[in-house]
């Protein structure tokens, strides 16, 4: 590794572990003559404030290594304990033997449900897996990864959350999972300014029909997501931790059962799990 190239790209970013990330990364360039002048690219990018994980073009989820670029939310930590949470009570509530069908609304990278797959390949069979954004730049990327991990026999639908489906799957989806948005749209402008790199269709929420800031989208999954489930099939959100005691209330109104609170690393309330009776 250069080391001169190396001082460079730290007095520009102004950390020495992201100088290194970058330069790793620029090195994966083909022809050497290019390695400094990408590297250096990379690091005014970062510097101007762009996130570290859109300058890399890739980042780490699970066990996965996700492409992911500014069509698309960062995935992070606290998500990767909402896919704990679904493997977890999966395992622990599944109906049978029989091939799992999974559904992710609102993909994104696809980290959820290809973290899913790739975990759980090994002790089940899969019926069918689809995965749905309502933007078709973002179910792109999705795609991306999907065939960059190997992982076929995926179907991507673009559309609004439950409206992406075919009817065929009403009622017969064993786990469905989502990270929909459920930023308040007050809170524009007073956020982690990382937060202005990312597609806001992913981060905010209108007010939901019960009045609660951010809420809209959660409530809609919740509240359609028994029809779709089959029975003891399982649901797995993730949201703000200050909308968990409704989503959990409204999943038990709507007929859901088992409803149980998700936690984050930090023990912060995250999402909900429940089943379908």
């Amino acid at each position: 590794m250069d080391d001169v190239l190396l001082a460079e790209l730290t007095s520009e970013v102004h950390s020495a572990t992201e100088a290194k990330w970058i330069l790793e990364r620029a090195m994966t360039v083909d022809d050497a003559s290019r390695i400094a002048p990408v590297a250096r690219a990379m690091a005014a990018r970062r510097a101007g404030g762009e996130p570290l994980q859109y300058v890399l073009g890739s980042w780490s989820f699970r066990t996965l290594e996700l492409l992911v670029d500014d069509r698309a939310l960062i995935p992070r930590p606290e998500t990767e304990q909402v896919v704990e949470a679904a493997l977890e009570r999966w395992r622990r509530t599944r109906p049978g033997d029989g091939a799992l069908s999974i559904v992710e609304l609102g993909c994104g990278t696809g980290a959820i449900c290809l973290s899913l797959i790739s975990e759980l390949r090994a002790e089940t069979r899969f019926g069918e897996c689809v995965m749905t954004d309502v933007s078709s730049e973002t179910l792109r990327l999705a795609g991306e990864n999907a065939l960059a991990l190997g992982i076929g026999g995926l179907t991507l639908r673009v559309g609004n959350w439950f409206a992406a489906l075919s009817e065929g799957l009403r009622g017969r989806v064993d786990l469905l999972i989502a990270n929909p948005p459920y930023v308040s749209e007050g809170l524009r402008g007073h956020l982690d300014p990382v937060l202005d790199w990312e597609p806001d269709i992913a981060l905010y929420a209108p007010m939901s029909r019960s009045g609660i800031a951010g809420f809209l989208h959660v409530e809609t999954i919740v509240t359609q997501s028994r029809e779709w489930l089959s029975p003891g099939g399982v649901l797995c959100l993730e949201m703000s931790e200050h909308h968990v005691q409704a989503a959990m209330e409204l999943a038990l109104r709507v007929g859901l059962v088992g409803v149980e609170e998700i936690r984050d690393l930090a023990g912060m309330p995250r999402g909900i799990t429940a089943v379908a009776p």
